[in-house]
């Protein structure tokens, strides 16, 4: 069935249909209880006999692993999925419990398989992944021994598996306080109460009163709380460090570049890089700040439109990005044609719908599903862009991959999604006959890069900050973690945008510090790295096509540095991140220009 079309603004009608997914809860529910119980076959027939599998034997287990996990991805993606249009469908709600403990139970009966292959020696592991019959699955195979030296012993990792609920309660702690605080706020339509998310969408609109007033409430909101979510933080930080210290880590960033696949150096490298340009950016906080008559820019003002630009109905915003894609590869346009064909979009925001936008890979045998909350703006063209990007790299690399190996590490996710806005982004800007649009675009993506390469580096040096001094024996209060938090920011802002005392609070409602450590260094290391492929595109022209499409149909079968090689580009180098930077320069220009 063809994708509805919208019959007004704001993507009205437009919903996906999740029955190619699943039918209905009945029949995922069935669907889990056979996938666990293939699972405890799996573990039988299993463990304690992977090291007497020969390559046969090895690619056989793969393959009915690679068949379980991707059944497990069907179900766990059916309810997520139903839960994210719907947050108070109690049935959804219901499976999702169901969901969550079935999951549990299937990973402890799986668990042992990568234990047991991980402790193999390497004189027995090394031509076992040499043999042709494991090909699809080798570097899966490669990739999961270099924890090696941090996997404890199968009844210690049980133990600590059974505690993950201690961990996921302290997060759930910190998830239910923020999403809980509410502000009273008048925005000019009268005076309700907001949430976190609602007041941090106000640094978006023109009117700088309310901007300032809304970031003031924010701030008085969280007061409250920071003691609450101070202490989350603490214990997850703690314990987090304890398990570091069993497993053999040397610094609290080892367990993130393992599963980046990243060298320490190389992320060292980039973010000192990326530290030594900080200047790009006061440089274009100033230039702003004379654009809109203001002697400093407040930090309320660092996102604020100049200019808004014409709306972007959903009908439009798709057809543009259909058309940028086909520019690029016929095959792109295909895989996005299909998304809005076969209804694999929800684009239409409405009460109990989560905010934001997301890519869904769904499964290895599935097609991926798109959540948008499209609004008519210039932001939502690029979005819908955005995740139309994750979308052609798991449809891809679906089709040459296996459920094992489909997934690109983290420090990959973010390069198609990047280079698909790149792709709109200079489609606009040539074609785009209005010139107040073209000029609220550009500044529009160079403060969208800031954020997401500056300011996320920034958060990292602030957590490095916040291990090292939990490590050092110091509690991560309120008042130390804001310490940290303002002068990180203080080096990334300088004397360029004026930080509001409240904004010693900004870490508080981050999600990322309490659910996965340091993970934002990958948003700024995929930026850089789209950024860099997307000049190469310039130079190549349709040479460049092939070899990129190459790179999302590899999905998760090579490393970063082996899929970024292949281009030329040399992550031990540091030109690398200097060219990528440069770019970023290079619209600074731009912006000045128009």
């Amino acid at each position: 069935m063809a994708q509805i079309t919208p019959t007004g603004p704001n993507a009205a009608g437009v919903r996906w249909d999740l029955a190619p997914i699943c039918a209905d809860a009945a029949t995922a529910r069935v669907q889990l209880d056979e996938t666990i119980a293939r699972a405890d076959a799996f573990d039988a027939r299993h463990r304690g006999r992977v090291g007497e599998l020969d390559a046969a034997g090895l690619a056989e287990a793969l393959a009915e692993l690679a068949a379980i996990s991707n059944a497990l991805h069907r179900v766990g993606s059916y309810v997520s999925l139903r839960r994210a249009v719907d947050v108070n469908d109690d049935e959804a709600r219901d499976l999702e419990t169901v969901v969550d403990q079935g999951m549990v139970r299937a990973q402890n009966a799986l668990r042992f398989f990568d234990l047991e292959w991980i402790d193999l020696d390497d004189a027995v592991a090394e031509p076992l992944m040499a043999a042709p019959e494991v090909a699809a699955d080798r570097h899966h195979l490669r990739s999961s021994r270099r924890f090696r030296p941090h996997v404890l012993p199968d009844d210690q990792e049980r133990m600590l598996t059974e505690r993950d609920p201690l961990l996921s309660a302290w997060q759930n702690l910190f998830a239910q306080t923020v999403a809980n605080i509410r502000a009273p706020f008048d925005d000019g339509t009268g005076e309700a109460d907001r949430t976190v998310d609602e007041l941090l969408s106000y640094l978006h609109i023109p009117e700088r009163e309310v901007r300032i007033a809304a970031l003031e409430a924010l701030y008085a909101a969280l007061e409250p709380n920071v003691d609450v979510l101070s202490s989350c933080y603490d214990s997850i930080v703690a314990d987090r460090l304890v398990q570091d210290r069993l497993r053999g880590y040397a610094t609290p960033l080892d367990p993130r570049h393992l599963a980046n696949e990243l060298e320490p150096a190389w992320v060292d490298a980039m973010m000192t890089a990326i530290e030594d340009r900080y200047g790009m950016a006061q440089r274009w906080f100033r230039h702003k700040a004379g654009l809109m008559g203001l002697d400093t820019l407040h930090l309320a003002d660092q996102y604020a439109p100049l200019g808004a630009g014409r709306p972007m109905p959903y009908a439009e915003a798709v057809a543009i990005v259909e058309d940028s894609f086909g520019r690029f590869s016929g095959e792109i346009l295909d895989v996005a044609r299909a998304v809005f064909e076969e209804r694999r979009v929800d684009a239409e925001p409405r009460p109990g719908k989560r905010g934001g936008a997301f890519c869904s890979s769904v499964a290895q045998d599935a097609q991926p599903f798109i959540l948008l909350n499209h609004t008519d703006t210039l932001r939502d063209l690029m979005t819908v862009a955005h995740e139309l990007g994750h979308g052609m790299h798991f449809a891809l690399s679906s089709r040459a991959q296996s459920a094992l190996s489909m997934h690109a590490p983290l420090a990959l996710c973010e390069v198609p999604s990047t280079f698909a806005e790149l792709l709109v982004f200079d489609r606009m800007l040539k074609e785009e006959p209005d010139a107040a649009t073209r000029t609220a675009l550009v500044r529009q993506e160079l403060e969208s890069g800031f954020a997401t390469v500056f300011r996320q580096t920034m958060m990292v040096r602030y957590e490095q900050d916040a291990y090292g001094a939990r490590q050092g024996g110091q509690a991560l209060t309120a008042d130390r973690l804001s310490g940290f938090w303002i002068d990180r920011n203080a080096r990334y802002y300088g004397d360029s945008v004026e930080l509001p005392e409240g904004y010693r609070r900004g870490w508080s409602y981050i999600p990322h510090f309490i659910n996965t450590r340091f993970y934002t260094y990958a948003y700024a290391f995929a930026h850089l790295a789209s950024l860099t492929l997307y000049a190469l595109y310039r130079e190549d022209g349709d040479a460049f096509v092939g070899p990129y499409l190459d790179f999302l149909r590899t999905g998760g079968a090579a490393s970063p540095g082996e899929q970024l090689g292949a281009f030329g580009i040399d992550l031990a180098d540091a030109a690398t991140w200097a060219r990528g930077l440069d770019e970023m320069e290079r619209m600074v220009e731009l912006a000045v220009e128009v």
